[in-house]
Parts: structure tokens; C-alpha cells; sequence
């Protein structure tokens, strides 16, 4: 017994000095362990704040901000200005970086310029495209020296505690203001033009419409003591070319005046005062001109009320941005037309003979057919079949055809079908029917077959197809080709009739084209179409149509 226990004491002393062993070996681990605790700890610190810094590190500043100057505003560089002259230069600063950004920019100027605003700047960019700009004015004084200064601008970029620094330079020339008027010209004035400068074909080149009342309207109204609604400013548009021959970039302001050729003074009509402001805070534009470069602006044109047709003179000068000095001018003669009475005058009459004529003949239809027989009325039916199946329809296509091919010379050959083919049957019908009014049928023919066939029931088309019928029932009535002795065959007296009272026609037509359609045409196109189309090609149809008439007349007998 005492054996056994003895052994049992003596395995429970090896078990516990085996646990101890146990814990002495793992405590002795934990102690070889805390080196490298202590290092990797060590490390950890260490690296931290270094990985902190790649974004101090990885900022550049010229791929993280954008920084512009110009000087004057809108050059980018080579820049040019004249002694005396109040110049603005453009700063501008854009962030790209994702964070709060401290900038501090400053601006310097070559000794001798005057900066009126102070040299420093700051300013914070809190967001990513926050942006900053700034208009810094100077001066030149008249005594600078010519040449070519270097402007600077730096700015010091503030990030994370690390500061940043990009300098900006720019070149600006002073130059004489010999030189400048040397390499700026006006090379063309369009006016009236569009919006973009281009010329307005719609009227004619170097004129301007004024709403001019007419002086026995403005008797009227001065005794009726009544008034007329008119648009209190007229506006249009005027091209200017500019050209630029030098190696400079040159910023100028282009204005104009509108002087009175006597006086030489600027007609207050032409730039009158808009909403409260002098017209000349409206009507001016600037233009940076690049070395070597044709530019066209368009500035607008306001005309008042009061303004009267007349010759002027329009002057447009150019000066160098950031002076009063103008360093070119150029003149030119305009007119301002009013509103041409003679073609309403016209329109207005012509109207009321076509409306007049209309009713006459539906007063009394009775009377007027039953002086014609029936076979008569069947001719006149069957001539104006036949002008308007060789005449009217070939000319809805051919029209447009001449005018794209012949341009304004188009009517020389649209006047073979519209006057000589329709005189030749407007007097071969008289010869065969001498009759008064033989002529207003055939034309009313035509216009119900226009009209019902191609739509052609335009007020034009019956104005103009009245007054014609109308002229020439009178010239034939008068001339002794109808009437109660009638003389058909005397070709020359038909012919100068007739061109005659075609010429009336024409000037007719393009009267009411102009009132109506509100177009224009010029004074050389009218008198080519009245005398060639209006009076010759007339002549030549009727000359042709009084053979052909004879001829046909021979056959029906």
C-alpha cells in the first residue's frame, strides 16, 4: 500500500512538473514573439502616414488646375496696345482637385504700367471645377517706350499644407499708332445685310428703308388731329470686313455714324436713344482679329421714326480695345428710301379699275354677249384654249427652269411665250372679230382656266389681267383697230398699240409684285422688262399675228 502510493505520488509529481514545463515553454514563446510584435507595430506606424502622402505626392499642379491669362482680354498672347491706352487683363484659375485648394495670385506689370486694382489675390477652390476669374485693369501711359513687355502672373497653390507654385507669362507689344493703322483695314461695309454680316439681296446694296409718312398724309392728319400706329425703331443689319495684315493679335471695337453729307453731323435719327441708353452703348461690337485674317461682323442698325429718305454718309471707325484713339475709318454713301408711293398709288388705281371692270360686266352680261355671235364666242373660246395650252402651261415648268438658268436675264426668254406666242393670238382674234371687248373675253378665259386647272386665282392675276384687257380695249378702240370702222390690218399702228399698252401692263405687274410680296426690284430690271419684254417682243407677236390672222381669215371665208 504504501508502494502504490508512493508510485501514484511520484507520477502526480511528474504530471505537474510536466504542465510546468509546459507553461515555462509556452511562456518563453510569447517572449521570443515580442520582437516582432514590436517590429511589425514599429512598421505599421511607420508605413502609415507614408501611405498618407501619395496624394500630396501624386498632386501636379499643372494637370490639376487650369490657369489662363490674357492680356488684353480675349488675346491669348501677342498682344498689341498704343501709349495711353486703359487695358483690362483676364485671369483665370479652374481646381481639378477633389479637396479644399488655397490659392494666393499675383499679378505683375512691367515698370512703368499702372495697375489700378491691387497685385494680389486669394481665393479658395473648395470643389473639383470650382473656378476663379478676375479683370485686373492698367494703364499705358502715352511715354512707354515701343516694344514688346513680358506680363507675369503666379500663382501659389496651397494643398494639404503643401505649397504649389505655376507662373504664367504673356507677351504684350506697344506699339505706334502708325503701325497699328497700317495693319488694320476696312476691307468692305455690306449694308443692309442679315444677321451674320452677309448682304441682303431682298433690297437693294448701300440703302436703308425709313418709314417716311407721306406729305399729304401728314396734312390730313395734322387737320383731322389723328395719329398712325407705326413701330417707334426700324432694325437692321450691317457687314463689316475687317482684315488684319499684321503678325500681332489685335482686340478693336468697331462702331459707326450715320452724318449728314452738308453738315457733317451724326443724324440722331439713325442712332437714337433705346430704352433710356445712347445708342452708341448698343450699337458697337468687338472682334479679336488673328495675325493675317479676314473677320465679318454684322452690328445693328436702328432707325427711328423720325428719320427721312435722303443721301448720308455712313462712317465706320475702328478703335484699339482699351483706348478712345479711332485707328481706322472708312466712308461710304448711303440712301435711305421711304416707302414708294408711286407702286401703292398704282397697285391701289389698278385695283380699282380690275374691280370696277368686273362689275360693269356682271351689270350688264346680257348685253355685252349678245353682241357677239356665236361662233364668235366659240372662236374667242377656242384662241383662249390654245394661250393657255401653248402659253400658261409649258410656263409653269419652264419659269423656274429660266430663272435657274438665265437668272435675272431669265424674261428674254420667257418672253418669247408670254408675249410674242400671246400677242401673235391676241391679233390674229382681232383680225378675224374687230370687235370692242373681244379682247376682255379672251383674257377672262385665260384667267378661269388658270385658275380652275393650276390655282392660279391670285389677286395678282386678276389685277394684272384686268389692267392689260383693259388698256388694250382702250389703245385698239382709240387707235381705230376696233370700232365701227375697224383697220386690223395696219400692222405698225397695231403693233406701237399694243406695246404700248403692254409697257402700262408691265409697269402694272411689278407695282403689285412690289406692294403685295413686299419685293424689290431694280430700276434697270423694271425698264429692261417694259422695254424688251413690254414694248419690242409685243411688237414682233403682233407684227406675226396680224399675218397669221389674215391668213386664218382667208380660210374661214
Amino acid at each position: 500500500m504504501v508502494l502504490k502510493m508512493s508510485l501514484t505520488g511520484m507520477r502526480k509529481c511528474r504530471k505537474s512538473e510536466k504542465s510546468s514545463n509546459k507553461k515555462k515553454g509556452s511562456g518563453m514563446k510569447n517572449l521570443a514573439f515580442l520582437p516582432f510584435a514590436l517590429l511589425f507595430l514599429a512598421l505599421g506606424l511607420i508605413v502609415q502616414p507614408a501611405a498618407a502622402q501619395p496624394q500630396q505626392e501624386d498632386f501636379k499642379p499643372e494637370d490639376m488646375t487650369t490657369f489662363i491669362i490674357q492680356v488684353p482680354h480675349g488675346v491669348e498672347e501677342n498682344g498689341i496696345a498704343v501709349g495711353g491706352s486703359t487695358l483690362s487683363a483676364y485671369l483665370f484659375f479652374e481646381s481639378y482637385y477633389d479637396g479644399n485648394m488655397n490659392v494666393t495670385m499675383e499679378f505683375g506689370l512691367p515698370e512703368g504700367f499702372v495697375l489700378h486694382e491691387p497685385s494680389v489675390h486669394t481665393f479658395s477652390l473648395q470643389t473639383e471645377y470650382d473656378d476663379w476669374y478676375r479683370l485686373v485693369e492698367f494703364y499705358i501711359p502715352p511715354d512707354t517706350p515701343c516694344g514688346t513687355y513680358t506680363i507675369t502672373s503666379k500663382a501659389v497653390i496651397e494643398v494639404e499644407g503643401t505649397k504649389h507654385t505655376i507662373v504664367r507669362t504673356t507677351q504684350l507689344k506697344v506699339a505706334l499708332k502708325e503701325e497699328v493703322a497700317d495693319e488694320v483695314s476696312v476691307s468692305q461695309i455690306i449694308i443692309p445685310s442679315d444677321e451674320d454680316g452677309y448682304g441682303d439681296p431682298s433690297h437693294p446694296s448701300n440703302t436703308l428703308v425709313v418709314q417716311e409718312t407721306s406729305p399729304a398724309l401728314k396734312k390730313l392728319l395734322k387737320v383731322t388731329d389723328l395719329k398712325t400706329e407705326k413701330e417707334d425703331l426700324i432694325s437692321t443689319f450691317m457687314g463689316i470686313e475687317l482684315t488684319n495684315t499684321g503678325n500681332s493679335t489685335i482686340p478693336v471695337m468697331v462702331t459707326y455714324d450715320i452724318l449728314d453729307t452738308k453738315t457733317g453731323e451724326p443724324v440722331k435719327a439713325f442712332k437714337p436713344d433705346i430704352m433710356g441708353m445712347n445708342a452708341d452703348t448698343v450699337c458697337y461690337a468687338t472682334v479679336t482679329l488673328s495675325p493675317g485674317s479676314n473677320s465679318l461682323i454684322s452690328l445693328p442698325l436702328y432707325i427711328s421714326q423720325d428719320a427721312l429718305g435722303g443721301d448720308y454718309l455712313l462712317r465706320v471707325k475702328v478703335k484699339l480695345t482699351g483706348s478712345d484713339w479711332i485707328a481706322v475709318t472708312k466712308d461710304q454713301k448711303i440712301t435711305a428710301i421711304s416707302r414708294r408711293w408711286g407702286p401703292i398709288v398704282t397697285t391701289f388705281t389698278a385695283s380699282l379699275l380690275g374691280l370696277t371692270a368686273l362689275g360693269f360686266f356682271f351689270s350688264r352680261p346680257g348685253k355685252i354677249m349678245d353682241r357677239f355671235k356665236t361662233r364668235n364666242l366659240v372662236l374667242i373660246a377656242l384662241f383662249g384654249t390654245v394661250s393657255f395650252t401653248v402659253i400658261n402651261l409649258p410656263m409653269t415648268i419652264l419659269w423656274e427652269l429660266s430663272h435657274a438658268i438665265f437668272g435675272p436675264f431669265s424674261f428674254l426668254f420667257t418672253g418669247l411665250f408670254n408675249e410674242i406666242l400671246l400677242y401673235m393670238l391676241i391679233a390674229s382674234l382681232v383680225v378675224l372679230i374687230p370687235k370692242p371687248g373681244v379682247i376682255s373675253l379672251f383674257m377672262m378665259v385665260r384667267f378661269l382656266l388658270g385658275g380652275f386647272i393650276t390655282g392660279s386665282f391670285t389677286p395678282i392675276t386678276f389685277i394684272t389681267l384686268s389692267v392689260n384687257a383693259i388698256m388694250l380695249e382702250l389703245m385698239l378702240y382709240a387707235g381705230g383697230i376696233t370700232g365701227k370702222n375697224p383697220a386690223p390690218d395696219n400692222r405698225f399702228r397695231m403693233g406701237i398699240l399694243c406695246g404700248f399698252a403692254d409697257m402700262v401692263g408691265g409697269y402694272v405687274s411689278f407695282s403689285v409684285w412690289m406692294v403685295l410680296y413686299r419685293l424689290f426690284y431694280s430700276d434697270w430690271y423694271i425698264t429692261a422688262n417694259i422695254l424688251i419684254d413690254g414694248f419690242l417682243y409685243t411688237f414682233i407677236g403682233t407684227w406675226f399675228g396680224i399675218s397669221l390672222g389674215n391668213r386664218l381669215k382667208k380660210v374661214a371665208e
